[in-house]
């Protein structure tokens, strides 16, 4: 039989020292205006039966009932966030700084405060090992070589990265949107597995897949996807260019694709055609390769790579941005499936 657990405290409607037992009371607080119910301790007078209120476990009833907000809202708790700092071996400096947040900010979620949208979207991206590597990306040069170490060691710890991935880290990603789901990236973190997968399935299926095509029919597949099921498939963002909308950071991108051997580049009259060497198992649902077969089509009706740039520049995506600024998905997806079904019903 365990102990029972106890607190020496003072008793105010005893007016004396007493030597309390703990009871487990499900009791319910407000958090940013909801009833959230917990597993609360109370310290018990033995002497007068009255619930004491004492600093040392109201503060941890407190952070109880943020614990229990937070999983029932999907946000990690306080001490889950602390679990993978440590995890990292980082101190709340440098891992503050890994993240790009201020050290306070940590300390605060740490202590007991709810993380916004934004930064738990960010710790949930850390706590892989993937996301792990593309903010190392990013942070690299501006945390110490020991950081890094330690940050590279949590990578090799929770899982190696796929043949993809791991090619990847090895290239600089030029733009942290990729980090957190936003409107550039149709609200969905990046994946480069997911963009290789449907890469390689558009080469299998679009012919002549140049690499100036191959921006369309990934814009094109991402665009609908968002306008179909409000999420891109890749997590991917894409950039005004002279000749239509292109992957943002796409010379990274089809670097880090040749390096991991899913794709070749293969010379053909005037350019070099993007060429699948390898297919992407239980990566795309059965929903994701349809769309893909339909943009594959749309594409595919193109005579030419400057035929389907021609088509792109009528987008309202194209014509109300400027060179080289990123493309939001929300403000123009439906206008990209209205014209993909209205090119194929022509």
């Amino acid at each position: 039989m365990s102990a029972v657990k106890t607190l020496d405290t003072y008793c105010p409607e005893c007016d004396r020292e007493v030597t309390a037992p703990i009871e487990h009371r499900i009791e319910s607080l407000p958090v940013k205006g909801e009833a959230i119910s917990y597993n609360a301790e109370i310290a018990v007078c033995p002497y007068c039966g009255e619930a004491i209120g004492d600093s040392r476990i109201e503060e941890a009833n407190l952070r109880r009932a943020y614990s229990a907000y937070c999983a029932a809202h999907g946000l990690m708790s306080p001490d889950e966030i602390r679990e993978l700092r440590k995890s990292y071996g980082l101190s709340l400096r440098e891992f503050s700084k890994f993240l790009g947040f201020g050290e306070q900010t940590i300390a605060r979620y740490e202590a007991g405060g709810i993380p916004d949208d934004s930064h738990n979207a960010m710790l949930k991206l850390v706590s892989t090992a993937e996301g792990a590597a593309s903010f190392l990306l990013i942070r690299e040069g501006q945390i110490s070589e020991r950081a890094a170490d330690a940050v590279r060691r949590f990578i090799e710890s929770r899982a190696p990265l796929s043949g993809v991935a791991a090619a990847f880290a090895a290239y600089q990603w030029p733009s942290s949107k990729m980090m957190v789901p936003n409107g550039f990236n149709g609200f969905r973190p990046f994946d480069m597995e997911r963009v290789a997968a449907v890469v390689c399935e558009l080469a299998s299926r679009c012919k002549d897949l140049y690499k100036t095509k191959l921006q369309k029919a990934m814009f094109f597949t991402d665009f609908l996807c968002y306008a179909r099921h409000a999420r891109s498939m890749t997590g991917l963002s894409y950039a005004h260019a002279n000749y239509g909308p292109v992957m943002d950071g796409k010379d990274r991108v089809i670097a880090a694709l040749q390096e991991s051997e899913a794709i070749e580049l293969v010379e053909k009259d005037w350019g070099e055609v993007v060429v699948s060497r390898r297919r992407f198992e239980n990566v795309l649902n059965e929903e994701e390769i349809r769309l893909i077969d339909e943009v594959a089509e749309f594409v595919n009706t193109f005579e030419s790579s400057k035929d389907i740039s021609s088509f792109s520049h009528g987008l309202n995506a194209w014509k109300n941005t400027e060179n080289g600024q990123l493309i939001e998905y929300p403000s123009y997806a439906a206008q990209v499936d209205e014209a993909i079904i209205r090119k194929m019903t022509m």
